[in-house]
């Protein structure tokens, strides 16, 4: 849902303006390997730096995170209604293909012509429709992302407390006289989790003068090395709150 996640919710944000132009002009190739010249390592810590702020201010964005849900709440929705009988079609013969084949997920590969000929356009033009379905659970998500009401989210560094939860579930199936089993649509929590540098999964060698290489995580004195390559997690908490 790129649309969601950049163009619709977020024009303008500047944090992540990097200086691309030095970073392309200090590249070098070393031992049949792209890396870094020693004179560019701010500029790439500069860029990790950026990367980190945009993940928090745009990726994992409150708005990007409930829309982002909001969507898998209605798929995962629609393919219970669909696993008890309900007649649900989707707009698109792709989309209603893997919607009433639930299993054939697991082997795209098998269906590479149907998956491929899927986008935003098959999810967006189906979830419209849906908003006038008899399921009250089903039109409600659908109606709150069409119409930009989305569910609330709250984050935190601690884990939310079991009780507070409840407290919400309970506000939520007396409003809306649905179930507590129902409620699990319309409130749910999770973990966000943002690495700047993952020096197990990626690798930016920096090239030094003196023709030794280094991983910028090892680099003396490096930006990164000191607090951006460990995970900073935040909890999260959804509900719907109108």
């Amino acid at each position: 849902m790129d649309y969601l996640t950049r163009d619709s919710f977020f024009s303008g944000v500047s944090e992540g303006v990097i200086g691309y132009d030095r970073i392309l002009k200090m590249l070098t190739v070393q031992q049949g390997e792209l890396m870094v010249e020693e004179k560019g390592i701010y500029s790439i810590e500069k860029f990790l730096v950026s990367r980190r702020l945009m993940y928090w201010q745009v990726y994992l964005h409150k708005t990007v995170v409930s829309a982002e849900k909001t969507v898998v709440k209605i798929i995962e929705r629609a393919k219970e209604l669909i696993s008890k009988g309900e007649i649900l079609k989707a707009t698109t013969p792709g989309f209603d293909f893997f919607l009433q084949h639930p299993e054939a997920s697991s082997s795209i590969a098998d269906h590479l012509d149907k998956f491929c000929m899927m986008d935003d356009y098959d999810v967006l033009s189906t979830i419209k429709n849906w908003m006038f379905h008899r399921d009250k659970i089903l039109s409600l998500l659908c109606r709150s992302l069409v119409e930009r009401r989305l569910l609330k989210v709250k984050f935190q560094q601690e884990p939310f407390e079991a009780g507070y939860i409840q407290t919400l579930r309970n506000n939520i199936c007396s409003q809306l006289n649905i179930t507590q089993a129902e409620s699990s649509y319309l409130l749910f929590t999770g973990e966000a989790t943002n690495t700047t540098y993952d020096p197990t999964e990626e690798h930016i060698n920096i090239l030094f003068k003196d023709g030794s290489i280094k991983d910028i995580s090892k680099v003396d004195n490096a930006l990164i090395q000191h607090n951006l390559s460990r995970p900073m997690k935040k909890f999260y908490i959804c509900f719907y709150s109108h």
